[in-house]
C-alpha cells in the first residue's frame, strides 16, 4: 500500500471514530441521563463571616458548591446579645446527598441560621404569602401591645410621685425597726436612742398613737 493512501485511510479511521464518539455522547449529555439533580440551601450569616465561608466551602467541597448571596440592607437584632448585626441571605447549590451533608456542618459551624425553601415556584409563592401575612399579623400585634402599654403608662405617671412618698415612708420605718432588740419574753420590742428633749413629747405621743392602731387592728 503506497503511503499517501495509507495516510488518507487513517485519517479517514479517525474522523469516523471521533464522530462515533460524538454520537454516543450525545443523547447523555441532551438527555440529562446519570447527571445528578441540582439541590439548594438557603440561609442567613453574619456579613463579617462571608469571606471566611466562601473559602471553606471553596476547600471543603473542591469547587463543587455555587454560592450566591445578598446583603440585608436594614441590621437585624442579635436575640442573644440584642445588639444589631448586619447579615447576608445566601443561597447555596450543589449535588449529591454527600455534599448537603457536608454544606450543612459548615453552615453549623459558623452559625449560619438556616430556612426550608420549597423547590417548586408555586410552593415559594404560597410560602411568601404566608409569611407576608404573618409579619402582617405580628405587626398589628406589636402596634396594639405598644398602645396598651402607652395607656398604662400614662396612667402610672399620674401616681407615680405619691407611690415614690409610700416607698420612702415605708423603708425609713423598716431601717428603724431592723435597730430594735426583741425583750425577754419575745412578745415587744426595745430600742435605745438620743433625742432632743424638747422633741419627748412628741416621740411619746407617736408611740402612743402607735399603740392605739395596733390594738385596734388587734381587736
Amino acid at each position: 500500500m503506497r503511503p499517501g493512501r495509507e495516510r488518507r485511510l487513517r485519517a479517514r479511521d479517525a474522523e469516523s471514530d471521533k464522530r462515533g464518539l460524538l454520537v454516543d455522547s450525545e443523547p447523555e449529555t441532551a438527555g440529562g441521563g446519570g447527571q445528578a439533580k441540582f439541590t439548594f440551601v438557603t440561609g442567613v450569616i453574619a456579613r463579617e463571616k462571608v469571606p471566611a465561608f466562601e473559602r471553606i466551602l471553596w476547600r471543603a467541597c473542591r469547587g463543587n458548591v455555587f454560592l450566591r448571596q445578598a446583603d440585608i440592607e436594614h441590621p437585624l437584632d442579635d436575640p442573644v446579645t440584642g445588639e444589631q448585626v448586619h447579615k447576608v441571605v445566601f443561597i447555596l447549590f450543589f449535588q449529591g446527598d454527600q455534599l448537603r451533608t457536608r454544606v450543612r456542618k459548615i453552615c453549623e459551624g459558623f452559625r449560619a441560621t438556616l430556612y426550608q425553601c420549597p423547590e417548586t415556584s408555586g410552593e415559594r409563592e404560597q410560602m411568601t404569602v404566608a409569611v407576608s401575612n404573618r409579619i402582617r399579623d405580628l405587626k398589628s400585634v406589636l402596634h396594639t401591645t405598644e398602645q396598651h402599654s402607652l395607656t398604662q403608662l400614662q396612667e402610672v405617671a399620674l401616681d407615680i410621685d405619691s407611690w415614690q412618698t409610700k416607698v420612702r415612708k415605708m423603708k425609713a420605718i423598716y431601717h428603724a425597726m431592723n435597730m430594735f432588740n426583741l425583750d425577754v419574753t419575745q412578745r415587744c420590742l426595745i430600742a435605745e436612742c438620743w433625742c432632743p428633749v424638747k422633741d419627748i413629747p412628741e416621740v411619746q405621743a407617736a408611740l402612743a398613737r402607735g399603740t392605739v392602731s395596733q390594738l385596734s387592728c388587734c381587736a
